[in-house]
């Protein structure tokens, strides 16, 4: 595995890393692997439910036991198909583990009081953000059996967001100073002159986030660094002051200290973070025709680089980041505009921006989906899966049949809709197998997972190459991978690339809920030659009925292979995933 953040196409080492969004960008994740030490984040998820009446036991895994607050760490055999629980790191009572790097023999914890997510209303409502901490434990992991913690970052305010570049570790997080007296929503005159009266007073440090190094308090920036708008811009709003404070650090993965940091005193719902720039977004839904602004960050000293309005909202649910995408340079993304229209509901347009040296204002490259001869999706169909690669994009637009549009985005001031194909159902996560392969996962016509292989050699004629369901026979199936991009496994190889995707499945039958909970295993094979490519199912393994759910992870490392079910460890060979034994500890 490569040092920089792997990616799901990088893992040439012969293992599997977290799947990310963008290559060589690290995503904190529950469970990391490193080739030889497996770190295993307790879940946040309540305990399963087990049904009365179970499949047999000598074809499943035993009950998982209670659920302890610490971090296991296992060694792990792949040539055994084993692992080992070697030592555990004790979580601090009141917080969680939202998240773990494993980098240079040094596992990275993020703990947090509250956790929120990156996109949506939850995010700038005040009330969410008090009395948080987040915590970043650094512990040197050579020696598993032994974790040390070497370094101890403690920061006043909820979590974020989080991502890890190289050597820095960049961590989102917000604060809503609580200040005595102060009034947060004043409804009179002389409450906003009392308020008025409190801020003067109010000493830096009653405002700002504490943060603590092993300790010891840092100043990373004072209150007049922070980031505001210039009311007399054009693009400020009307909307009321934001009481909660955006911080940005950019963390040494090596010593834990701050490398630099920014705070932003502005209304946000949407972070993303790229290769040179952080993107944040704010969704103006108090406007008669929704607009999204966008503020840009330089990466590397958190520096402001210019804002930009734009039509239609940046979408907030599932895979919402995968609407934000920077290469090259310049920032493309995913709006939706709703028309009101009823024969024509949805708007979706793709903004190509770029930072203006010359202004504060991005500039504008590019618009495509406004006009009726490059429309994004056809009327009233909404937008689902979104990914973009490279010079490309791929999106999904669904109502009742699954168009998915290959766009050529290699010029950015003229990108094209080159290719189109209609097929039955949709996907919500795509991803590009190579050039010439794209690989997509979400629900068939008859609303069961599927796993779906496109030819895009020819990117103006795609072809749907191969289809596999999920749950085939069962009233209704579902995998998380569907939604939460960490569930998905992929390992790419020189001729065969290894996928999984955990799955549950119901059914009434003859008055009795039957229930399966499933890993499947697939391969995807002759991807040097699309024209023959094919998806092939490899096997299952087996679990406890209410195993699978968003915390469901597969670690793949040459024939072996892990499965982190809830509670349990289970290890054995990619060959006969039947037969994974359950690591005891």
């Amino acid at each position: 595995m490569a040092d920089a953040g792997p990616g799901p196409e990088s893992a040439d080492g012969g293992f599997s890393t977290t799947y990310t969004l963008e290559a060589g960008i690290d995503e904190s994740d529950i469970v990391k692997y490193d080739g030889s030490v497996l770190a295993v984040a307790p879940s946040r998820s309540a305990c399963c439910f087990i049904l009365e009446e179970a499949p047999a036991a000598d074809v499943m895994p035993p009950e998982p036991g209670s659920e302890e607050a610490a971090i296991r760490l296992f060694t792990t055999d792949p040539d055994a198909g084993a692992a080992r629980l070697e030592g555990a790191i004790s979580l601090t009572e009141g917080l969680t583990a939202e998240g773990m790097y494993l980098h240079k023999e040094t596992l990275h914890v993020l703990l947090s009081t509250a956790w929120w997510g990156t996109f949506g209303p939850r995010y700038i409502e005040p009330g969410y953000w008090e009395a948080q901490q987040v915590t970043i434990d650094a512990y040197d992991v050579a020696t598993p059996a032994e974790p040390a913690l070497t370094s101890r970052l403690e920061i006043e305010g909820g979590l974020v967001s989080s991502r890890r570049s190289g050597d820095n570790i960049y961590v989102v997080s917000r604060h809503t100073p609580q200040i005595k007296g102060l009034i947060p929503y004043p409804a009179t005159e002389e409450e906003a002159a009392e308020n008025e009266r409190i801020l003067e007073d109010a000493a830096e440090s009653e405002i700002l986030p504490e943060i603590l190094l092993n300790g010891e308090p840092m100043s990373p920036f004072s209150l007049d660094d922070c980031y505001r708008q210039d009311a007399e811009h054009p693009l400020a709003t009307d909307l009321p002051g934001d009481p909660v404070i955006t911080t940005l650090l950019s963390v040494s993965s090596a010593t834990g200290e701050i490398v630099s940091a920014a705070c932003v005193m502005e209304s946000i719902d949407g972070i993303s973070l790229g290769a040179q720039y952080i993107a944040l977004s704010f969704v103006r839904w108090d406007l008669a025709s929704d607009e999204t602004l966008i503020h840009l960050l330089n990466l590397n000293n958190l520096a402001y680089v210019g804002s930009e309005s734009v039509s239609g909202a940046l979408y907030t649910g599932g895979h919402a980041d995968f609407r934000v995408s920077e290469y090259e340079g310049v920032l493309r993304l995913i709006t939706t505009r709703w028309t009101s229209d009823e024969d024509d509901a949805f708007e979706h347009l793709l903004y190509i921006l770029k930072p203006d040296s010359a202004a504060p204002e991005l500039e504008r490259l590019a618009v495509l989906g406004d006009s009726p001869d490059q429309q994004i999706g056809k009327p009233n169909e909404d937008l689902y899966g979104v990914r973009f690669k490279g010079p490309r994009a791929y999106l999904v637009t669904f109502e009742r049949i699954d168009p998915l549009y290959v766009l050529d985005l290699s010029d950015p001031e003229n990108p094209a809709i080159v290719g189109e194909l209609e097929v039955p159902g949709f996907s919500d996560l795509l991803h590009e197998v190579s050039p010439e392969l794209l690989l997509g996962l979400g629900l068939s016509a008859d609303q069961m997972p599927k796993l779906e292989l496109y030819d895009i050699s020819d990117v103006s004629a795609p072809v749907s190459q191969s289809l596999i369901e999920l749950g085939v026979g069962w009233d209704w199936a579902y995998s998380p991978a569907q939604y939460n991009r960490y569930a998905l496994t992929y390992l790419a190889g020189d001729d065969v690339d290894r996928i999984t995707v955990p799955y549950t499945a119901q059914r009434l039958s003859r008055d009795t809920y039957e229930q399966i909970d499933r890993i499947a295993l697939f391969e995807i094979q002759n991807k040097d030659e699309p024209s023959r490519s094919r998806i092939a199912a490899v096997g299952e393994v087996a679990l406890r009925p209410g195993s699978v759910g968003e915390n469901t992870r597969v670690v793949i490392d040459s024939d072996a292979l892990y499965v982190i079910a809830h509670t349990d460890l289970l290890s054995g060979f990619w060959s006969n995933p039947e037969a994974l034994q359950t690591v005891t500890d």
